[in-house]
């Protein structure tokens, strides 16, 4: 396995960028809210985004957004650095998803793991199925989609090899430049999953 690398990640003191209220990006989030498992998204996206993007409030709207059911796939989350997404949580029968549960989709690097240690995950953590063929042109040859049920998220990233392959990739990400979707970004659902931090 890789040494871990040194970057920031985790929530600073800084404060939350002030931001106009845009009606329909807070039906969304209503929208969300009212799911089947809306507790659980919410824990899951939190602690994606205070662990995973490198300094989250810093960056906010610069290098990633997260969306709320956007109009390309309504997925009911996605989390983008740069261009590509990198994670989200997305409706049955999108993808690889052939049960009526909602499903999240993680980008890995894929240094981080060999074949034997693929083929030990996907046998120890329930529905975890990698597949190399899902992947965006980001220039990051490595890069590995990873698709379970939300409900084996934590039991998905507590793999330490999971955990900082994960950092790895966003980080090189958030080094390819400033996204280009800021109209994307749901600012209200940011406020909403670190309030009170």
């Amino acid at each position: 396995m890789k040494q871990p690398i040194p970057y920031q990640f985790g929530i600073s003191n800084q404060p939350l960028k002030p931001f106009d209220v845009n009606e329909q990006k807070a039906r969304r989030l209503e929208k969300l809210l009212k799911m089947k498992g809306a507790d659980l998204i919410v824990k899951i996206c939190k602690h994606y985004i205070c662990n995973f993007i490198p300094n989250p409030v810093e960056n906010e709207n610069e290098y990633w957004i997260i969306s709320c059911f956007p109009s390309t796939d309504h997925s009911p989350v996605r989390v983008s650095i740069w261009f590509p997404e990198v994670f989200n949580i997305h409706l049955p029968h999108h993808y690889y998803n052939y049960t009526q549960n909602l499903r999240c989709m993680v980008f890995v690097h894929r240094d981080y793991l060999d074949s034997n240690s693929i083929r030990e995950l996907e046998h120890k953590i329930k529905g975890l199925q990698f597949h190399p063929e899902y992947r965006f042109q980001t220039g990051i040859s490595e890069q590995l989609a990873a698709f379970l049920p939300i409900t084996s998220y934590f039991s998905f990233i507590e793999d330490e090899r999971i955990f900082e392959s994960i950092r790895a990739h966003n980080y090189e990400l958030t080094l390819k430049g400033r996204t280009p979707f800021k109209k994307g970004h749901n600012y209200a659902l940011v406020r909403y999953l670190l309030q009170g931090r």
